[in-house]
């Protein structure tokens, strides 16, 4: 990677929103929290897809969620085809380190030609580095600093 930087907070501290005011013109995934749901904003196209609901609309559960796993494989394709570009993939956590959501990408960007930003909630900063990013020392922007 080029450059690595993650942007932490606690839940609804505007990580999603510091995001989009600082890097809009990156390519890349952000999460959008709408009627107790979430949604995969696509950054380039605006597209926004259901990734994960309480309704079994999906076979895949995970902690009383069930997942959209063709809306994640799509973006871990998507993520995996930049290169030499800013990439933005918001709200990685537990998911990931638990070997799904965005854990394919993870696992292929400290070797890809992009810059790259992630969004974590403070409470999974150590997992996420230590699972994804051993080596490499990222520039953490802390939130609450902002608001």
């Amino acid at each position: 990677m080029k450059s690595f930087k993650i942007v932490t907070g606690e839940r609804g501290e505007g990580k999603t929103t510091y995001i989009l005011s600082h890097f809009s013109h990156y390519k890349g995934y952000v999460t959008v929290h709408r009627n107790d749901e979430y949604l995969l904003k696509d950054l380039e196209t605006k597209e926004e897809t259901l990734l994960l609901s309480h309704n079994s609309f999906f076979s895949e559960a995970w902690k009383g969620w069930y997942i959209n796993s063709d809306a994640f494989n799509k973006a871990n394709e998507k993520l995996l085809s930049f290169s030499n570009t800013e990439v933005i993939v918001d709200e990685v956590g537990m998911l990931e380190v638990e070997e799904r959501g965005f854990a394919t990408f993870l696992k292929k960007a400290p070797f890809m030609d992009i810059d790259l930003v992630i969004s974590v909630r403070r409470e999974f900063i150590k997992d996420v580095r230590n699972k994804f990013f051993p080596s490499i020392t990222p520039t953490i922007i802390s939130v609450d600093r902002f608001l």
